[in-house]
């Protein structure tokens, strides 16, 4: 092309070739270029410490919360005091310090009442129920053993102006409309709701009983025929592979059926 158009070829520039006149002189030139390295990382250190941090240049951060707004005026409390604590909790991981619920809970109040304090919009505040605090310190510390990080600037990977769908379902616990109203069902044990929920937990705990019970007469089938036809009880990993149960749920009904006395000697 460079040919056919007449164009000349760029000009490469080489490197300048340095040359050492013996190896004492190469030594000490990589050690006078490594104390400058060092001495140019000294500097960076120390200017580290003088710069403010990206958080302390956010002016939506109050005393180390993150606010986020709904409107001009009106925070989102229930989401900032959500992402306050689990941000809290990837320090506390970070540290090394245990991701206890009152730690969690505590960060999880301090944020909805920094939000309520500077973004009420004439709202009461409304802070959901312990039991839903802890619901919300137990889901806080699985993120963060699930290693889901959190950003600098303490909102979670689904963005800084959006929940993930798990962060969501996390937050319709945390005193929603909807989830308050359902609570107060449960109020009156008598009423015709909580009578049919209970019957529905019954059914289901009946059914996973008959459910157990048939498991272990299946893994004492498999072992009484083996032993008569071997002389010898089968191992774990043989009924597992007979059964196609899990070594945990095989492991406790023969526990169960050797306390009862049920397995052969």
């Amino acid at each position: 092309m460079r040919t056919l158009t007449g164009q000349p070829a760029p000009e490469r520039s080489t490197p300048a070739k340095q040359n050492f006149s013996s190896g004492r002189e190469l030594i000490n030139a990589v050690r006078s270029r490594r104390e400058q390295a060092q001495q140019a990382r000294d500097i960076l250190s120390s200017l580290e410490n003088d710069l403010p941090s990206a958080e302390a240049l956010d002016g939506d951060r109050i005393d180390g919360v993150k606010v986020l707004w709904i409107t001009e005026g009106r925070a989102a409390r229930d989401e900032t005091a959500f992402r306050h604590a689990l941000a809290t909790g990837h320090r506390l991981r970070e540290a090394g310090e245990r991701m206890t619920d009152a730690k969690i809970i505590d960060a999880y109040e301090r944020a909805y009442n920094l939000a309520q304090a500077v973004g009420a919009d004439n709202r009461e505040p409304e802070l959901p129920p312990m039991r839903d605090r802890q619901t919300m310190a137990r889901r806080v510390r699985g993120y963060v053993l699930g290693n889901k990080r959190s950003s600098s600037s303490g909102t979670s990977v689904g963005g800084a102006g959006s929940a993930t769908a798990r962060e969501r379902k996390a937050l319709a616990t945390m005193g929603r409309k909807g989830g308050q109203k359902a609570s107060e069902r449960w109020n009156d044990r008598n009423s015709n709701y909580a009578q049919e929920e209970l019957a529905k937990l019954r059914r289901v705990h009946r059914k996973n009983r008959v459910k157990g019970q048939t498991t272990r007469a299946r893994i004492q089938t498999v072992v009484g025929q083996s032993y008569v036809e071997t002389g010898r009880v089968p191992t774990r990993k043989e009924v597992m592979r007979e059964t196609g149960l899990s070594e945990s749920t095989v492991k406790r009904h023969l526990r169960a059926l050797r306390s009862e006395g049920l397995l052969p000697d």
